[in-house]
């Protein structure tokens, strides 16, 4: 349901922002990791540039590396010799066949403050030394991209609640309370209240009325790729 009628998925917006903050920094490579459920490590998720089809979809426990050191820290980090830091995770680098001399990272930071996740940028061309300019130019981008992850999993909570509610809600008070427990936004749920109990309502009709619902969902869904 969250990836039916978001305007776009999570895993496309991510390899879109990579690829523009690459070229922003003219680097040879960029990428995301974001935290794993639980907390237990990084997954790189996007990539673009060189080693970027090796490193999507590696694990990274938690701490590792310069990713992991960003993450824990919740501060960017601008390393000019990779290569004489022991916080490099060298043999991630080497599975890539790409080893870079110069990383700067970013954590994803969202709203409330909770580390998505991390931005790398491999062998940038810096305006000068790798400064504090470099440092902040790739802060506003992870704040951006944080937005991007923070939404994306908004979507996809509300959209599995709305379905499960759909199915399981016994009145029109189940669905909406659980519209408001995943919005956690009480005070302006009101438009999404009445949408849960007219969903409701048409479920309660029978089959005829569960197919409708599902017509509506569809229509809602095609209507938001259009909207790309």
């Amino acid at each position: 349901m969250g990836e039916a009628v978001r305007p776009s998925t999570r895993d496309r917006e991510l390899r879109r922002a990579v690829t523009g903050i690459r070229a922003l920094f003219s680097a040879a490579a960029c990428s995301c990791a974001l935290v794993e459920p639980g907390g237990a490590g990084l997954r790189f998720v996007a990539a673009d540039g060189r080693g970027a089809q090796e490193i999507v979809g590696v694990p990274l426990p938690a701490g590792t590396g310069i990713a992991g050191w960003a993450v824990m820290s919740g501060q960017p980090i601008v390393i000019a010799d990779v290569r004489a830091d022991p916080r490099f995770a060298r043999e991630v680098a080497e599975s890539t066949h790409y080893v870079p001399e110069t990383i700067l990272a970013a954590p994803l930071v969202d709203v409330t403050g909770e580390v998505l996740g991390v931005i790398e940028v491999l062998d940038p061309i810096s305006r000068g030394e790798h400064s504090g300019h470099d440092l902040d130019g790739l802060g506003v981008a992870a704040s951006l991209v944080a937005s991007v992850v923070r939404l994306s999993s908004v979507y996809d909570s509300l959209g599995g609640m709305l379905l499960g509610s759909l199915l399981g809600a016994q009145g029109p008070d189940d669905y909406a309370a659980a519209l408001a427990q995943v919005t956690d936004a009480d005070n302006d749920s009101v438009d999404l209240t009445e949408l849960a109990r007219t969903f409701h309502e048409l479920a309660a009709g029978g089959p005829a009325g569960v197919r409708l619902a599902e017509r509506v969902l569809g229509e809602v869904a095609r209507y938001a790729r259009t909207r790309r």
